[in-house]
């Protein structure tokens, strides 16, 4: 059962283009975690269509599909791309030719956030022939029900969160949703859940604590940057897929490289966004793929704004006993 309320604040009316902004949350029914109140859980959308999130979490299951999930920026068209290849034979024909959203991969959330936008994504998304890898931002209570039952197969992605708020500044201004110059005031926004699909650190952890399911892949942008090929023998190897090559993982890491990545009309969405966008106010210098670096707020954050999610990070990193080396490891 999903259950939503209006939301509101003086920055969400101030930077978010007047958008109607709902909380969500639902029961949780089968999410693998125990002790949490799942109906107080409340997620930040400014979902215009909220039939959507119904039909998202109604939607049916199938043995064979696989789920990516990930707060938003956090590597999601990387993974899955990886995890598109891997579960279609490594098609890297089809992969070079045709768009990932939503030829090959539908993003399930994209009618409910821009329902001006041509389709319907969770039609798309049952008519997509299987296997299914289907893309999603929505945390673990929101997602299709289904796949707690069935322990359909997820991929989580997570990033540190200074470079996931940078890359999500800069993503939603381009788009035109957020008004605003500042990365500051992005920060008190995101560190408010004025920003959708906040709360950051539920959604991160809610995957955190149950990646030791067996249905439940759980890496990071980090980790990716650090050692693709690892990352990708161990998802090849969850997928259950045949092993891979010494010259399969070299044609995969060169495909999946960031300058190959950012260069192909197949996984580079930004011409795509520009001109089909369900955005009426997007950006002529909006940029789907930006510098894609381990380590940006180094240089693009002051020290005030540093030490504002420093302290962010480490208050809630204390709820759950764990640092943030536990997690992304050195950053």
């Amino acid at each position: 059962m999903i259950t939503s309320r209006s939301r509101t604040s003086a920055n969400i009316c101030k930077r978010q283009r007047q958008r109607k902004f709902i909380d969500a949350a639902s029961t949780g029914k089968n999410v693998p975690l125990s002790k949490v109140d799942w109906l107080e859980r409340w997620c930040s959308l400014p979902f215009e269509d909220e039939t959507i999130l119904k039909k998202i979490y109604e939607l049916q299951v199938r043995d064979d599909d696989v789920y990516v999930i990930t707060f938003p920026k956090s590597g999601t068209t990387w993974i899955q791309e990886a995890a598109w290849l891997l579960c279609n034979n490594l098609d890297f024909d089809r992969a070079n030719r045709d768009i990932l959203i939503p030829k090959r991969s539908v993003f399930l959330d994209y009618s409910g956030l821009y329902s001006s936008a041509p389709g319907n994504s969770v039609e798309q998304a049952e008519e997509a022939k299987s296997p299914r890898v289907l893309k999603t931002h929505l945390p673990a209570h929101l997602i299709p029900n289904e796949i707690w039952k069935k322990k359909a197969k997820i991929i989580y992605c997570a990033r540190n969160p200074k470079d996931t708020a940078i890359s999500y500044f800069h993503f939603l201004r381009g788009l035109g949703t957020w008004v605003g110059d500042q990365i500051d005031d992005f920060v008190e926004d995101i560190i408010n859940n004025d920003i959708m699909y906040s709360p950051y650190w539920e959604h991160l952890m809610e995957f955190w604590q149950m990646r030791h399911e067996e249905n439940i892949f759980f890496t990071t942008y980090e980790a990716m940057k650090r050692n693709l090929r690892k990352v990708l023998i161990e998802l090849n190897h969850f997928l259950e897929k045949p092993k891979l090559s010494d010259k399969d993982l070299e044609k995969l890491e060169e495909h999946l490289s960031f300058k190959k990545m950012k260069g192909s009309p197949s996984t580079n969405l930004t011409f795509s966004v520009r001109n089909g966008h369900g955005s009426p106010h997007i950006r002529s210098d909006f940029e789907y793929m930006r510098r894609g670096i381990v380590g940006a707020f180094k240089d693009e954050l002051s020290h005030k704004t540093l030490s504002t999610l420093d302290k962010w990070t480490a208050d809630n990193l204390k709820i759950y006993d764990v640092t943030l080396e536990d997690i992304f490891g050195a950053v």
